[in-house]
């Protein structure tokens, strides 16, 4: 045992003065940059050599050495005077002060551009045509000015730059032509008139905004991008009201399964990117958050502060993350400021949810005739005389309701041109639909980005969340959404008096749903802090290093309290505190070297991280309290102390990487990436790993025989290959565990160790070749622009466990065997259909497709999974098939006489019938497949002038889904209602031609075909009418827009499952047992108004 420590404490303390050395190193490299460049106001050197020379020729000679450009207006500098001068490697600083010396003029440097000016503004210069000033102001579409915009007059040097205004003067004559530039909108040209003043509007150049595309530490022009990347802008999930981002990706992103676990307020979401690659360890993607890599729960994310979503899913976009990749990876940024005044954004929306549907079970008369019906066929007297005058009660009226939810973001960002910032404060409230439940968040959230000078600048990102949320449990898993409405209609809620009715005799053990949901209380708190920082020097003209150092840290605490009336099993009180403290450290140091030079384009990625954490815990359960009135706030006064439970856990990683990227001519691409990781996980042997991968690219249409046609503007084939590793395994896998307990010794009580876990010591990294291959088309002008993929993968060295020998001291042993294959198809489609001045109409679809195949079980074939009711097996793992098939019996119907005769059986008319699988030990085979044949969305907005609307519809296709549920609503469940359509058409003597067997308990509680349904779907996810108030309106009020909108979400599911929705995923976090409904939380509709505006 103590050998164990000491080894986990080793590696921590390695993991510990890396991070010190790591930053140690980074501090001295900041002196160093800062001594050495202390003394330069800028970075670049020029030398000029000119005897007899104009300014003009100067400032020329100084832009052909330098990225600067000039800035004047040709009527009040005169740069026709003669200068000589002989100046080496000196700054542009000093070199424009001896140049301008005795001129009459000075400049001034913003970014890039110099802009000249007189020291005392001349009478402007005569020519033959008369020059005259012209005052203008440039905006965009929303009227905000644009800060720094180009002003040139074609033809020659005279310019100018707006102000922060958006405001510019300029001298020009009638008939010049006016150029107006700024990165990011479309270049205008207006020929300058005999006016004298100005109003320009610049339009957004949507196509090149999209081409920056964020990739592992980095970005890259989409254009050169040769890897399977999705992008999901912010704005396309906005009005949503839904706490969690990955609620919002559902059929969104080709390639990308999102199955939210239930409808319970801030439930998370299964994510499954090109299929599991694993058996027993995690299969959900790797989030990176602005850099800070498994940035934890996506609860604490504001989705109204993303500014983009990048899901990473090949091998050459993933391996950059190597241990953690493969799985694919999410990246999300969130806004930051920009330079300009500040912006106030006010958004505030108001919504109400309701239940989608009700389960089609028996009224109170209905349930009562059919209790009759029973009855009569087991030959006993009927209990109701008059089955429509039975007091009765629908459970799912009490237990559901139509529940509000708040959502109110401020948020104020801006800057100069060396500091820009970002402030966002949100509070989200929702009331589940199911009485006693909820969930409330409030974010904050600062990014600050400074540029000390052109070398050297700094961010940092600090996050802020609390979150509460207060949830309906019941002990053993014992579920409303099922046990709750199944409950017998018969009786009343309440008694006259108001107190709840535990005494219906139809009722066992004295059960009142409501009482269970409201009683009880089952509070959780969540306070979680991020905050990330950078510091970033650019080295010359060709290197950056960029260092980071991020903090993550997470408090739960879980307060339970059952009443003695709280659940029908408790006759006492009781309740449970739980603590989770989680913190996470993170530091990461990159040189990037970029060049370029003719028709080569070249970039390399070095680095370095280290990242290290812990968590802690303790959770109290005591019972049977003198009252309720302390409820869980004084735990000692318990009489009884059930079980104190505590634990600890630490791990660490470090990592070198790197990246290749190599252009030549814009039409050959390579990238290349490896990355080399430690995991304190593993055994010393098997702690490193390495990840490369590779790929080439080739862009067809800059080809010279593609040139002159007009139908395709980019075409663009990709090739991947690469391996990515899988460590998500309990941190002490590969060691020997210990289970404290007692036992009386000599008449005493002695503490006890007893082994729990068997040490795997040669456990290694599951490991994950991929192969991609993919095409990226864009046709028509870019009226239509999509991407095509194939790819292929195959995970080795398979984390599973085995039986042992009992000796061992347990039954079975977690190790590296086996492997499976995933393959599939995705097409991603854009369309711009309309695109007029006040009429557009876009269109996006996406398709896909995954096959899943187990290639090996080490010494299995196949291997039973799933354990349910008195030992039935739910699911099977077989060599050749894919996983998650189900597995039980063939339903066929119900048994004759001639059944029970022919086979000698000890069975009854009308009891279920069975097919005979005489090859297995269960009687049974598989029964269905939970994989969709493809699944996907479509999306589609259409604006006209100040008012839009948008639909996406989410679509699966082929799945089934294991309705357990079935089980307990089947004909003679006792006490339990009933499908409506099975209790009329369920076997009785006067109907034996049915294929629903007889009402009795003997076989509900088996997994058999009937439990199977057809899961596929087709879900209208979001609808949004919104409009756009007009400009010249909101001027009066003082506001830059505003924006009125109404939001359904879920407003219809086209399926024929019998449950409340055929997207279930029971079990959230298995990576084979997909597709199990059984009593989850249900999912809402929802409606919801809102507004925002920008002042």
């Amino acid at each position: 045992m103590e050998n164990i420590l000491y080894k986990e404490r080793k590696i921590t303390l390695i993991v510990r003065n890396r991070f010190y050395v790591s930053w140690l190193c980074m501090i001295l490299f900041a002196t160093s940059m800062q001594q050495a460049f202390a003394a330069l106001p800028q970075n670049q050197k020029i030398t000029l050599d000119l005897q007899n020379a104009t300014i003009k020729e100067a400032f020329e000679t100084i832009r052909k050495q330098s990225d600067y450009i000039f800035f004047f207006e040709t009527g009040d500098v005169d740069t026709r005077q003669k200068i000589s001068l002989q100046i080496s490697s000196e700054s542009i600083n000093d070199i424009l002060n001896q140049v301008l010396k005795g001129k009459g003029l000075k400049y001034e440097i913003k970014n890039k551009h110099i802009i000249i000016k007189p020291d005392k503004t001349p009478q402007p210069a005569q020519s033959s045509r008369q020059s005259g000033t012209i005052n203008g102001v440039v905006t965009d579409e929303k009227g905000e000015p644009i800060i720094g915009a180009n002003i040139m007059v074609k033809g020659t040097t005279n310019g100018t730059v707006t102000d922060l205004d958006g405001k510019f003067v300029i001298q020009a004559s009638p008939g010049d032509i006016l150029e107006i530039s700024y990165i990011g909108y479309n270049p205008l040209q207006i020929k300058a008139g005999t006016q004298t003043s100005l109003s320009i509007k610049m339009t957004e150049d949507t196509q090149n905004l999209e081409e920056i595309v964020v990739v592992g530490y980095g970005t890259q022009k989409k254009s050169d991008l040769i890897s399977a990347i999705t992008s999901v802008r912010g704005k396309e999930l906005a009005e949503q009201p839904v706490p969690r981002v990955d609620q919002l990706l559902r059929g969104r992103v080709a390639g990308m399964q999102v199955v939210q676990s239930n409808g319970t307020p801030g439930a998370s979401s299964s994510i499954r990117i090109r299929g599991g690659n694993s058996l027993s360890a995690s299969n959900e993607p790797l989030y990176v958050i602005d850099g800070f890599i498994d940035a934890g729960d996506l609860n604490s994310l504001n989705p109204n502060d993303i500014e983009s979503i990048e899901v990473l899913k090949d091998a050459t976009s993933t391996a950059i993350y190597g241990a953690r990749g493969s799985n694919g990876v999410i990246l999300i940024t969130t806004k930051r400021g920009k330079e300009g005044k500040a912006q106030f954004d006010v958004e505030a929306s108001y919504g109400w949810q309701k239940l989608p549907k009700k389960i089609d079970l028996l009224s109170t008369g209905e349930y009562a005739s059919y209790l009759n019906k029973i009855a009569r066929m087991n030959g006993t007297t009927v209990p109701y005389d008059d089955p429509s005058k039975v007091t009765g009660v629908d459970w799912q009226d009490e237990l559901f309701r139509t529940a509000p939810v708040y959502n109110v973001n401020l948020s104020s960002s801006g800057g100069t041109e060396k500091i820009k910032y970002l402030i966002s404060l949100n509070h989200f409230d929702q009331d589940g639909i199911m009485v006693g439940s909820g969930f409330n968040r409030t974010t904050l959230r600062t990014n600050v980005d400074a540029e000390v000078n052109p070398w050297f600048s700094l961010g940092t990102t600090v996050s802020l969340s609390r979150e509460f949320s207060d949830i309906s449990t019941l002990p053993s898993d014992y579920s409303l959404a099922v046990y709750g409405i199944g409950m017998s209609p018969i009786g009343t809620a309440f008694n006259p008096d108001g107190s709840y009715n535990y005494t219906e005799p139809s009722r066992p053990l004295g059960r009142n749903p409501l009482a269970e949901a409201l009683l009880p209380t089952d509070e959780k708190n969540t306070y979680y802090v991020l905050n990330n920082s950078y510091l970033q020097f650019k080295i010359g003209e060709h290197f950056t290093w960029r260092s980071t150092l991020g903090i993550k840290w997470n408090y739960w605490r879980e307060d339970y309290f059952s009443p003695r009336k709280g659940s029908y099993q408790e006759k006492t009180n009781s309740a449970k505190a739980t603590t989770l403290q989680t913190q996470d450290l993170l530091t990461e140091h990159t040189l990037t070297y970029t060049l370029k030079k003719e028709v080569h384009s070249f970039s390399a990625l070095g680095g370095f991280t280290a990242q290290k954490g812990y968590d802690k815990g303790l959770s109290t359960e005591v019972s049977n309290f003198a009252n309720d009135i302390t409820g869980f706030y004084d735990l000692n006064s318990a009489q009884l102390k059930n079980s104190v439970k505590s634990g600890y856990h630490n791990w660490g990683y470090m990592s070198w990487l790197g990246r290749i990227n190599y252009s030549y001519d814009n039409r050959y691409l390579l990238t290349a990436v490896a990355r080399y990781d430690g995991s304190s996980r593993f055994s010393p042997g098997n702690k490193w790993a390495f990840f490369p991968s590779v790929s080439v690219g080739w862009r067809i249409t800059e080809e010279d025989f593609m040139k002159s046609q007009q139908v395709v503007n980019d075409l663009k084939l990709r090739l991947s290959y690469g391996r990515v590793g899988n460590q998500a395994i309990d941190i002490y896998s590969t060691q020997s565990l210990f289970s404290s307990g007692s036992t009386i010794l000599g008449g005493q009580e002695v503490v006890t160790y007893t082994p729990s876990k068997v040490p795997s010591k040669d456990l290694t990294w599951e490991k994950t070749d991929q192969f991609d291959a993919g095409i990226d088309f864009s046709f028509f002008n870019s009226v239509l622009t999509g991407s095509l993929d194939y790819y292929h993968k195959k995970t080795s060295d398979l984390l599973w466990e085995i039986s042992v020998p009992s000796y061992i001291g347990q039954s079975t042993q977690l190790q590296n065997l086996g492997s499976l294959s995933n393959q599939g198809v995705e097409l991603s489609l854009n369309a711009s259909l309309i695109n007029k001045k006040d009429f557009q109409w876009d269109m996006n679809f996406n398709i896909s497709t995954n096959r899943s195949k187990v290639l090996s079980l080490g010494p299995d074939q196949e291997k039973p999974v799933g354990e349910h009711w008195g030992g039935y097996y739910s699911s099977i793992l077989k060599v050749g098939s894919p996983v998650g098939l189900f597995y039980g019996q063939v339903y066929e119907g119900v048994l004759t006489q001639q059944d029970i005769d022919a086979g000698n059986l000890s069975a009854r008319p009308g009891d279920p019938k069975f097919k005979n699988i005489p090859d297995d030990p269960n009687n049974s085979t598989v029964i269905g497949n939970a994989n969709p044949d493809f699944f996907g969305g479509l999306g589609t907005t259409v604006t006209y002038k100040g008012i839009s609307l948008n639909a996406f519809f989410q679509y699966s296709v082929g799945n089934d889904v294991m309705n357990l549920n079935s089980a307990y609503f089947l004909p003679g469940n006792a006490n339990v209602n009933c499908y409506r359509e099975l209790a009329e058409k369920m076997w009785t003597p006067e109907n034996p031609d049915t294929d629903v067997a007889r009402p009795g308990n003997s076989y509900i509680y088996s997994v058999d075909s009937r439990f199977v349904e057809n899961g596929s779907f087709l879900r209208l996810s979001s609808l949004t009418l919104a409009y756009d108030l007009p400009r010249n309106l909101l001027q009066y009020i003082g506001l830059a827009s505003a924006r009125v909108y109404a939001t359904g979400n879920n407003l219809f599911n086209i399926c024929n499952y019998r449950g409340y929705d055929p997207e279930v995923s029971l079990y959230s976090t298995s990576p084979i047992l997909k597709g199990y409904d059984w009593g989850q939380y249900p999912m809402n509709r929802s409606f919801s108004i809102g507004l925002k505006f920008t002042l």
